[in-house]
């Protein structure tokens, strides 16, 4: 397998989960190769940002290893 496959394969993996959670109402807000970042804010989510932040929005750092593996950590929420 070349460089250039292994490219491929580990961005087909990441676009396939991406799409897999966008079902799941994630949307995607930066992106790379081999990472992204993906966020879901709940539907009250103007009004949890004052009373329960942590509540508000799902944000997931989501990366690829070199065998095509998917890892989704929790990401730091935004700071203004």
């Amino acid at each position: 397998m070349t460089v250039a496959d292994a490219a491929d394969s580990r961005s087909a993996a990441l676009d396939a989960y991406i799409a897999k959670r966008g079902k799941q109402g994630f949307r995607v807000e930066t992106r790379s190769g081999r990472q992204a970042v993906i966020v879901r804010r709940h539907p009250l989510h103007f009004v949890l940002r004052w009373v329960a932040s942590g509540k508000a929005e799902q944000r997931l750092v989501v990366s690829v290893d070199e065998h095509g593996e998917i890892v989704a950590l929790p990401a730091q929420p935004l700071r203004w």
